[in-house]
């Protein structure tokens, strides 16, 4: 199989090709999601160029957060958006005051 190559799976049986189904899958890939919304594969150069841009010398001072979007979020997310460059931290972590508290 070629890497382009789509690979249709059944869901019901357990991950067995079969042409017959909907479902499919074509490979897993990872996403970094910039503060300005803008999306960047996540490949080593990408994250060096980052790191080197930030002037990051220690990878220890980074963080990962895991956070969950619902409703409430979503809009949060929408009117920071039109709003502001840094709209992750805005919404997540409190950067700047709320439209509705300004």
């Amino acid at each position: 199989m070629k890497s382009n190559d789509v690979v249709f799976v059944n869901p019901t049986n357990k991950g067995v090709p079969d042409s017959g189904e909907e479902a499919f899958i074509k490979r897993a890939a990872t996403f970094m999601i910039m503060d300005d919304l803008v999306v960047r594969p996540m490949y080593t150069n990408s994250i060096i160029t980052l790191l080197d841009k930030f002037n990051i010398k220690d990878v220890n001072d980074l963080e990962e957060k895991t956070i969950g979007v619902g409703v409430n979020e979503a809009v949060e997310l929408l009117r920071a958006s039109m709003q502001s460059k840094t709209v992750l931290t805005d919404v997540f972590l409190g950067g700047k005051k709320k439209s509705s508290e300004v």
